[in-house]
């Protein structure tokens, strides 16, 4: 899960990407904002978009304030220009980049593009205003709970900023020299109007984030109670299940296998169904038998990576099974399933609260606890980020972008 908001921009790819530096991307609770945000889509290269006509062509842009000059106050912190342009700036390209992608043209600032409810120009003020009171309130909730960065934060915040100067202006060989930081800081300043501090604020928002959730939930979330995972998994109609699997098509190419072959499956399933409902009145038998004959037989790929069972939502698995299961108790044992990839003998188990439900971006394990507790971080962010007290300075909550980017 992304720190601030999955969208990707040519001009702000760094500061948005690095965000998330060092982090998993699954193990970082979400700052969505509150306001309306323009739907998330995929990367398109600068070559493919076409230049969408009616907005962002030109105007004052950065120069129309001064850089320093305090736009607003949230919970009494102030805002400056450098910020507000920066996340306007962004969702300006953003709108572009998608109206290029889905062949639309944009039809000025006050047009309805992008929403029906909102204007073109409301679409990038409620966003940037959303992001700017999110950072904020992070920084404040986080202090109030006497979260603070850490030497190693700070350390790795200084290495982010390295790098970007090392790979963007420099030769990208793993050391950054004075010079490769100097052209750095200019090309902040010259193309993305930010300074050091901004890009290392930026940057810490994420960090300050996680630290607050790591001070509440721990840092997989093992202080959340038995009880709230459980409900999490209600709430979200989550199942759990374990299954022999025996394939009647290639595992690589989804081919069927010969009849014959297929038909050997078939047996093998119901004599593996017989053996386990002789034992389906004794509980701990069957399910010691089922653990035993899983391991002797079962051709799931997966049960490598799970092999206490599967907990899924809905749509998550092929149908046949998932329509298994939710025919079972607890505890319960299927007939033999068959569903396209061949056939099935389901126990439904319970979900237990440290199950592991996925993997993240970079392969790793996501409980059942800490998708839980996640989900908790983000009602309590959201709700910091209704309850902060935001004053705009004058003209600047309902600021007029076509002077600014034409």
């Amino acid at each position: 899960m992304k720190k601030l908001i999955a969208l990707t921009l040519a001009l702000c790819l760094i500061l948005c990407l690095l965000a998330g530096c060092g982090s998993k991307a699954e193990e970082t609770p979400e700052e969505t904002p509150a306001a309306e945000n323009v739907e998330a889509t995929p990367e398109a290269t600068p070559e493919a978009t076409p230049e969408p006509a009616g907005i962002g062509l030109g105007g004052t842009g950065y120069e129309t304030f001064p850089g320093d000059m305090v736009v607003a106050t949230v919970n009494g912190t102030d805002v400056t220009w450098m910020e507000y342009f920066y996340w306007l700036r962004y969702y300006t390209m953003y709108i572009q980049q998608l109206a290029g992608q889905y062949g639309m043209i944009l039809d000025g600032w006050d047009a309805h593009d992008l929403s029906g409810e909102n204007t073109n120009a409301q679409v990038v003020l409620m966003n940037a205003q959303a992001n700017l009171i999110q950072d904020h309130v992070v920084r404040t909730e986080t202090a109030k709970l006497g979260v603070e960065l850490t030497e190693e934060d700070r350390t790795e915040l200084e290495a982010i900023y390295n790098t970007n100067a090392d790979q963007v202006t420099g030769n990208a060989d793993g050391e950054v020299t004075e010079d490769e930081l100097l052209s750095f800081e200019g090309y902040l300043a010259s193309e993305m109007y930010v300074d050091k501090d901004f890009f290392n604020s930026f940057n810490a928002v994420s960090l300050l984030s996680q630290r607050g959730f790591e001070a509440e939930f721990g840092q997989n979330g093992e202080n959340l109670s038995d009880e709230a995972a459980l409900a999490f998994a209600e709430d979200n109609g989550l199942l759990a299940a374990k299954h022999i699997l025996l394939l009647t098509v290639d595992p690589d190419t989804r081919e069927p296998l010969s009849d014959e072959e297929i038909a050997e499956k078939r047996q093998r399933a119901e004599d593996l169904y017989a053996q386990l409902s002789a034992v389906r009145d004794d509980p701990d038998a069957l399910a010691a038998l089922f653990d035993q004959l899983t391991a002797e037989y079962t051709e799931d790929t997966g049960y490598a990576h799970y092999p206490e069972g599967y907990v899924f939502g809905e749509g998550e698995m092929v149908a046949a099974f998932e329509d298994a299961v939710k025919l079972l108790e607890v505890g319960g044992l299927s007939e033999v399933v068959e569903s396209e990839y061949g056939y099935h003998i389901i126990l439904r188990i319970p979900i237990d609260p440290n199950a592991v439900i996925g993997t993240d971006a970079n392969g790793n394990d996501v409980t059942l606890r800490y998708a839980a507790a996640t989900q908790q971080y983000n009602a309590e962010l959201t709700a910091w980020t209704d309850a902060a007290e935001v004053v705009w300075s004058e003209g600047f909550e309902d600021l007029d972008l076509a002077p600014i980017f034409g």
